[in-house]
This record gives C-alpha cells, structure tokens and sequence, in this order.
C-alpha cells in the first residue's frame, strides 16, 4: 500500500482550532505515480473539508504548483488555500528547497504573488485576480426573508435591496449589510439549502455558485483593538469559518463603489465567531487614476495544526 504525506492549517489564524482548516497534501516527487483527478477527488472526500490542496513537485525554485479540490469539485481560487499554502511554504515548510526564495503560486487560476508581509506575525500577502463586475440585478428583501426568514424583523424598510458582485467570472456573491451583530447572530442556513438564483447574474457570468455574505461594519473589535467588518457567510446549508474570496469581493466592492481613484484602502474582516472558529482577513485594494482596481492583496496567517501519511486510492 502506498501512502503519502500530508499536513492540516488553520487559516486566518494564529491560534490552533481557530479559523478555516485546510488540508495539504504532498504528490509523489516520481511523475510516474502522480495521482488522477479522481484519486485527488477522492483524499479531498475523505478529509472532508471546505477545501483541500495537492502540492506539486518542485519544478522551478521560485515557484510552487497547487491543485485545489473541495468535496464536489476541482476548482480554480480560493482564499484560504491560497493563504495556507504561501503561509506553509514561506514560515511552516521544513523542506530546503522552500523558504523566502518563493515569490509564486501556480493556480488554475493562473500566477499568484505571494509574500511575507510581517516578519513578526508571519503574516502573508497574496495578490489576487480579479474581473470585477456589478451585476443588474439587486436581491431584493422579500427574496432575502424568504431564504434567511429569521433576518425580516431587523429591517425597517420594505424597499431596500442587496448588490450582487462577482471578483472573477465564477465566483460571485450578494452582500447583505445588517444593522447590528444581534441581527448577525441570527443569520441561519437558508431554507431549504437552497442556493441563490444564477439569474441575478448578468448574461456571461452565470458560472459557479452565488454565496451569501452577511456583514456588519464598523464593529470595535476587542482582539485587535480596532473597528472592523463582522462577517458571515452561507452557500445553501453550509457556513464558512473563513471566505477570502468573498472578503477580497466585498473590499473590491467597497473601494469601488466608496472610494477615490489613486487611493488604497484597507480592510479588515473577522469572520467564524459565531461558528466558535474566529477568522481575521485582511484585504488591501489599490484603485488607479481611472477609478479601476490596480491590486487586490488578501492577507493573514496560517498554523500548523497536524501532520501525517494517507493511503492513496485505488486508480
């Protein structure tokens, strides 16, 4: 039987048993006996996680390859495993061959900068893709208290709607701003599970799936001794501990559509409270002379959690 090494972090955190985990899984150095998709599918089911990350082989000194399944599906980004596996390579990694002189990840999303912000924290910098876009369609409310029917009595105004934004072409999401952390605190999985409609997504954009990101902003956070943005987020029945995708979507919305050309706004998201699994997300967005979004910089830290060998499938 064949086994092969693996790790789990927790990302978005410091501290073990908090933030998003992730698992990383190391292929085999001899191409020969590199795994299928299926085999990958497979060791991701089995860890049962939001995601899981397959390490290539070093091929080139300054960068590293990764794949990125989650239970169902390959899939091209997320936010987590982006920041765990640049957090496992420049701070956690015992292997020679990783450390500083790593500058790229390798995505099927394409290259992503990465970097060590914070010597100190160990906090990691990744430079994010993105394709904006502002959808039509706005959720309206009646939609919203149908999905999350607990959340109708914390609005007072029939009318109001909610945006839909997409960072890249697949991943979208509808931000719904709640007026306290009471009103946070009663978000629950939708009714039913069910997911919200591709049809608020304009014609072209209506690949992947739409999530729902609960937020409350200005909130004094006595961990950081700052005021950041609370955060939630659903997709159907599930709840994420920790979305860097969809906090790098909301500061790009926020920048967008608050902010001046030529500044850089920084954002700070804690997300997973109410889980018990505190997540801090750090977001930069730098807007050029045109008021377009020049960089995305999602930020945060990883811990190492566990370590150990996993049989590999059956082809």
């Amino acid at each position: 039987m064949t086994h092969i090494n693996f790790v789990t972090l927790d990302v978005f955190t410091s501290t073990p048993y908090s933030g998003n985990p992730l698992a990383v899984v190391f292929l085999p150095e001899d191409d020969s006996a590199a795994l299928t998709q299926s085999q990958k599918q497979t060791v991701a089911q089995e860890f049962n996680l939001a995601e899981t990350i397959f390490v290539h082989p070093v091929r080139e000194k300054s960068k590293r390859t990764i794949d990125i399944f989650t239970t169902d599906c390959e899939i091209p980004f997320a936010g987590h495993p982006t920041i765990g596996a640049a957090s496992w390579f420049l701070n956690h990694s015992t292997n020679p061959a990783d450390g500083n002189g790593i500058t790229t990840l390798v995505t099927k999303s394409g290259d992503i900068p990465i970097s060590i912000q914070n010597h100190e924290t160990n906090q990691i910098a990744a430079h994010i893709a993105h394709n904006t876009h502002i959808h039509d369609a706005r959720l309206t409310l009646k939609e919203l208290a149908r999905l999350h029917p607990t959340l109708a009595p914390f609005f007072t105004q029939p009318d109001v709607t909610f945006p839909c934004f997409s960072i890249v072409n697949g991943m979208s999401q509808v931000f719904v701003e709640l007026p306290s952390l009471e009103a946070l605190a009663a978000v629950t999985s939708a009714t039913g599970g069910e997911l919200v409609s591709d049809n608020y997504l304009d014609e072209g954009w209506r690949t992947g799936l739409t999530c729902v990101y609960f937020i409350v902003r200005d909130v004094e956070d006595s961990v950081m001794k700052k005021k950041v943005i609370r955060s939630r987020m659903i997709l159907g029945t599930v709840e994420d501990p920790a979305t860097g995708s969809a906090a790098s979507g909301l500061a790009a919305y926020l920048a967008l559509t608050e902010g001046k050309a030529g500044e850089n706004y920084q954002y700070h998201v804690v997300q997973g409270v109410e889980m018990g699994r505190r997540s801090e997300i750090g977001v930069g967005v730098t807007l050029d002379g045109d008021k377009k979004i020049a960089q995305v910089v999602l930020t945060g830290t990883a811990v190492s959690v566990s370590e150990g060998k996993i049989l590999v499938p059956h082809a």
